[in-house]
């Protein structure tokens, strides 16, 4: 008898993480580095607390760190969190993690990527058409400049995230703007230092470079950094993300312009599919997609708070 009870006892107690991650939800950013994941954040919490789990934000030090991310969601599947919230910049190295979750049952959603998986189970997809914003911005270059500039990219980690924003600004050019020309590209890596860094080197390379499109916030900010420094107060700056510190900046004249894709939204979206999700709901579409706006000095205090 006292054997029994032992022995009831201590699956009792292994149980009891298990129960508590039971009322946990995973928010798994690539890394922190851009205030775009903290406003996805502002978005997803008070729907986690409203449907009473709490939220779980954790990431990799750099966006770069795919092997970290990976261990971060066996991580919460071997805790048996309700469900899983993720965003990688190399979405296919998901896919191993992804069916793990699949096969113990843990929904997951991908949030800002609306770019489908194939070879697991995504309940839900929460972002914005980011081919779809490229274009956006080159509509709004072709404005501004009068249709003739000369443009120069600063690209991202090689992903479906810069393929996208950059494929959708080149190609609209090519269809529609025909004096609005590329004329470098350069990495960043999504880092305002690494930005400002191609963005020089660009620059020196291309003094006629009039316009910089830097593929996020951060690295369009850093691209500013590096026209001050030159002293050239007439190239444009825009930006892709519509993070809080890009719409100050545009409010302050630092930067020209930004694209807001709803970061915000893009987080609460994804939390309530996932709670959907945990609750056995079906979703009649698996897209959920935020609306997109450039942002510049003629309508930022729309979107200040």
């Amino acid at each position: 008898m006292k054997k029994t009870l032992a022995l009831i006892l201590v699956l009792l107690l292994a149980a009891i993480p298990a129960l508590a991650a039971s009322n946990e939800i995973a928010f798994l950013p690539p890394a922190m580095t851009s205030p775009f994941y903290a406003s996805c954040i502002e978005g997803a919490q008070p729907v986690a607390e409203a449907a009473g789990y709490t939220l779980t934000v954790m990431a990799p030090e750099v966006e770069s760190d795919y092997a970290g991310q990976m261990q971060l969601i066996e991580d919460m599947i071997t805790k048996g969190v309700a469900g899983i919230a993720v965003c990688g910049i190399n979405i296919d190295a998901l896919v191993a993690g992804i069916k793990k979750a699949n096969a113990a049952g843990i929904p997951v959603v991908m949030f800002n990527s609306i770019t489908e998986l194939s070879g697991c189970e995504v309940y839900a997809y929460s972002g914005y058409n980011q081919y779809n914003g490229g274009g956006k911005i080159a509509d709004w270059v072709n404005e501004k400049t009068g249709g003739k500039a000369n443009v120069a990219i600063i690209e991202g980690l090689p992903s479906d995230y810069t393929t996208q924003r950059m494929g959708g600004f080149v190609d609209k050019c090519k269809e529609a703007y025909p004096g609005v020309v590329v004329v470098a590209s350069q990495a960043g890596d999504w880092e305002r230092e690494k930005g400002m860094n191609a963005a020089t080197n660009m620059l020196q390379a291309h003094p006629e470079i009039n316009v910089f499109y830097g593929l996020s916030d951060e690295m369009a900010l850093g691209a500013a950094q590096a026209c001050k420094q030159a002293g050239r107060a007439d190239i444009l700056c825009v930006g892709l993300d519509g993070n809080p510190n890009a719409k100050e900046a545009v409010k302050a004249g630092e930067l020209t312009a930004t694209l807001d894709v709803g970061p915000v939204a893009i987080g609460k979206n994804a939390i309530e599919a996932l709670v959907k999700a945990i609750h056995g709901e079906t979703l009649e579409n698996k897209i959920i997609e935020a609306e997109t706006t450039v942002v510049d000095s003629a309508n930022v205090d729309q979107f200040l708070k």
